[in-house]
């Protein structure tokens, strides 16, 4: 009774009703109406949530004396602000006040609403932090995994995931951070910590376990996949049930539920293929022309991420590779000519006008696939023709080292096989 109590009907009803509204069929939006109110804590973000009964974060450290730091300079608005997130903080039980000898500073860093946020310099601390080896998932691989014939997808977003984790009680006060107020240490695992990463997906993973043929975590991100509503109702009462019972919480605003088409990890996913979201689409129309070896550099790590969805990406883009694969001793001699603007144009207008669309493999047909190769570059294309129509799996090109330069065309045919 007191649990019940102690939850925001009214805003867990707002939550769930903005969640379910895109359901036109009225039986199926009352049964995920009815999965949901039955695990409604999950979706009451009145207050925070710590989880409960999950391994806490551990800090392990190196055998040098503690960091300290003296509190950062800032404004007398900055300070304002700052006592007011420390005493938000304090109230929620999220961290508390410490007589640690550690100290790392604190300062705020504003949002893209105008507000501002806290952050820890955790730098001298993790310096001396044991590194946690523990897996992140692939991205490439969670994208490709979520291909199969599934047409349901729930993506679940956790609330402050990181301050949903504790911390090891014998570790909390290596986490002490100072302001101009005084020295506090947090209960539940901060950002900016070296191993926060592995010890979230740790957890999420550990306790996610039985939903693995169904549910895939990156980070904070959970995303579900069936082949029938039936199936995806049976996949989310599970998921929900096994949150509910480590006392996880949900951000609604950011979850999407029952979609036939859903944004994930930077792409929107359907049953057919992939894509870039609107996001990555937007970056694209924004991209301007490098004019420094820094600026060059940035341009192609940044685009690097397109590579799967352009055919001979890798060639196209040579003429900057040769500019940028500098040795130290030569980046002053970079130059941006005529054949890197002409790169950059064409790559540009490849990728604004060209559909960036990858389609999942089908297991009826068989694949095709086309290789390409030069002394520049080699590439290979995954095909399969259904129904007379040829559809594109993945595009894969690289540009070719000092050693394979000197192949011969059938070395280098094969090499690209």
């Amino acid at each position: 009774f007191n649990k019940c109590l102690s939850i925001d009907h009214e805003l867990v009803n707002g939550h769930i009703t903005k969640l379910t509204r895109h359901v036109t069929d009225p039986k199926q939006a009352d049964e995920i109406k009815n999965i949901l109110h039955h695990h409604e804590k999950l979706f009451d973000t009145s207050k925070p949530a710590i989880a409960v009964n999950v391994k806490p974060h551990e800090i392990k450290t190196l055998d040098y004396p503690p960091p300290t730091s003296r509190p950062y300079y800032s404004t007398p608005q900055k300070e304002e602000e700052m006592y007011n997130i420390v005493q938000d903080l304090l109230q929620h039980g999220l961290i508390r006040k410490s007589y640690s000898p550690f100290a790392a500073p604190a300062l705020l860093v504003a949002k893209h609403d105008g507000s501002w946020r806290m952050v820890v310099d955790y730098k001298k601390l993790n310096n001396m932090t044991i590194k946690d080896n523990h897996p992140l998932p692939n991205m490439e691989q969670t994208i490709r995994r979520l291909g199969g014939g599934y047409k349901f997808f729930s993506k679940l977003d956790m609330k402050s995931g990181f301050w949903q984790i504790p911390i090891k009680e014998e570790d909390k006060h290596k986490t002490a951070f100072i302001t101009a107020e005084g020295l506090y240490e947090w209960n539940v695992l901060a950002q900016g910590l070296k191993n926060s990463p592995p010890s979230y997906q740790r957890v999420m993973a550990e306790i996610l376990a039985p939903c693995r043929q169904f549910a895939l975590v990156y980070i904070d991100d959970i995303v579900v996949f069936s082949r029938s509503f039936e199936e995806h109702v049976e996949h989310t009462q599970q998921l929900l049930s096994i949150l509910s019972k480590y006392n996880f919480q949900l951000n609604p605003p950011k979850c999407k539920l029952f979609q036939q088409e859903i944004e994930y990890l930077s792409h929107v996913i359907s049953e057919k293929g992939f894509q870039p979201n609107d996001e990555r689409m937007r970056s694209i129309k924004n991209l301007k022309e490098p004019s420094t070896l820094l600026e060059a550099n940035t341009f192609l790590g940044g685009l690097s991420w397109y590579r799967k969805f352009i055919p001979r990406f890798a060639s196209i883009t040579a003429p900057i590779h040769k500019v940028t694969n500098l040795t130290k001793e030569n980046k002053k001699n970079f130059r941006w000519e005529a054949a890197q603007h002409e790169a950059f144009l064409k790559l540009k207008q490849y990728l604004v006008a060209s559909p960036l669309f990858l389609v999942y493999p089908n297991n009826d047909y068989p694949v095709i696939l086309t290789t390409d190769a030069s002394k520049i570059s080699i590439g290979g294309t995954l095909q399969q023709k259904i129904n007379g129509e040829m559809n594109n799996l993945y595009y894969h090109s690289q540009v070719t080292s000092s050693t394979q330069k000197r192949y011969d065309p059938i070395e280098l045919e094969a090499l690209a096989i």
